[in-house]
């Protein structure tokens, strides 16, 4: 994984650049688009995720990579409301009002069609997938490092016990050498 690429999602600009790529909108119109429905409600309104992090006393990456089980089931029940919703903006079915409603109330703040404020709701959801997604692989990465790191303290603590052993050995007669 790119470090930078996490990093680089984390940051407004990282972050409206992806929405863009994702809905093929210029990063400017996702802005302004995205500013209009704040709050998308992506998130639990009690869920402080640094706070929790912190509380926790792990990583801001550990904590979303805990969550991301929760968060892809999450996902998959606003993704299904979605598109239940947008099969009502060709058939007139009244269905999935929260969605319904946010849609509608971005769209008419916006200026925009109902078609692209899905097409940026969208993308949200990948977005947050996709920045829990990474940070499981970093701190995968950062198990693994530490693990080597480890491995290599534990190979320098034997090297020298052995070096101790053998002189040790040569002082004291009779007592075979390993």
């Amino acid at each position: 994984m790119n470090q930078a690429g996490l990093s680089e999602l984390l940051t407004p600009s990282g972050f409206f650049q992806y929405l863009a790529q994702q809905t093929k909108l210029d990063p400017e119109a996702v802005k302004r688009i995205y500013l209009c429905g704040i709050p998308w409600n992506l998130w639990p309104r009690d869920l402080d995720i640094t706070g929790e992090a912190a509380a926790a006393g792990v990583t801001l990456f550990t904590y979303l990579a805990a969550m991301q089980p929760l968060i892809d089931m999450d996902t998959r029940e606003k993704e299904a409301e979605l598109a239940a919703y947008e099969v009502t903006l060709t058939h007139c079915e009244a269905m999935a009002p929260a969605i319904r409603a946010q849609v509608e109330k971005v769209a008419a703040i916006s200026g925009t069609d109902k078609e692209t404020i899905c097409r940026v709701l969208h993308a949200l959801y990948t977005y947050r997938q996709r920045v829990g997604r990474l940070s499981i692989q970093k701190v995968g990465e950062e198990s693994k490092h530490r693990m080597e790191q480890q491995a290599i303290s534990n190979a320098e603590i034997s090297r020298v016990m052995v070096a101790q052993e053998t002189l040790v050995a040569k002082l004291e007669p009779g007592k075979p050498v390993p």
